[in-house]
């Protein structure tokens, strides 16, 4: 589980397109997406920069990443599919490169499982979970970890990046070791992480 290379983006989208692209992700990109890709998780934020999804995958190496992206856009159910509904909701993408430093029981079964694909149940239906998962940027991990990375590249080359939940409390408490960000997020219904 620490050997992969960790893969955290994040899309702005338009203002209030982030239920409209998450929507357009469940019915016509998450099982597409998820033939090639190693998933791990899908988040849309609530606090700090609004309307970002944030997503992570868990590659083996930078070979097997070009090669799983290479195999994605030779797919036309992305590219003439999901690609020309979802992209246009799109307004910038960031990419960080990253190792993981501790992980967690439920990140590892999330990693075991990366390659299995997600086929999301429509029956479901919101596309996110009621749950609150929190992603911190600089600063110490909190309690109930998921997982906690160092960016090798991309933005902050060096940063502390935490994922975990917010747990079932009512209110905030300030983030330990003073991140130079925290967001609040939302798992999307269809995330193997939620």
């Amino acid at each position: 589980m620490t050997d992969l290379i960790y893969e955290f983006r994040s899309y702005r989208l338009r203002p209030g397109a982030g239920p409209r692209y998450l929507a357009l992700l469940q019915l016509h990109g998450a099982a597409v997406v998820s033939r090639h890709l190693p998933l791990l998780g899908f988040w849309l934020t609530e606090t700090g920069r609004l309307n970002v999804l944030h997503h992570l995958w868990a590659y083996t190496g930078l070979d097997d990443r070009a090669a799983c992206r290479a195999r994605l856009m030779a797919d036309t159910d992305w590219t003439e599919g999901f690609i020309p509904k979802g992209f246009p909701l799109i307004e910038t993408q960031e990419g960080r490169l990253m190792r993981l430093d501790t992980g967690s029981p439920r990140l590892a079964g999330a990693v075991a499982q990366r390659r299995q694909g997600v086929t999301p149940d429509l029956s479901i239906g919101p596309v996110s979970t009621g749950a609150l998962h929190c992603v911190t940027f600089g600063g110490d991990a909190g309690e109930a970890l998921i997982g906690t990375f160092t960016t090798l590249s991309g933005e902050a080359t060096g940063q502390r990046v935490t994922l975990s939940d917010h747990g079932d409390g009512p209110g905030l408490a300030l983030p330990p070791g003073n991140p130079a960000n925290h967001e609040l997020m939302r798992p999307a219904s269809f995330s193997p992480l939620r």
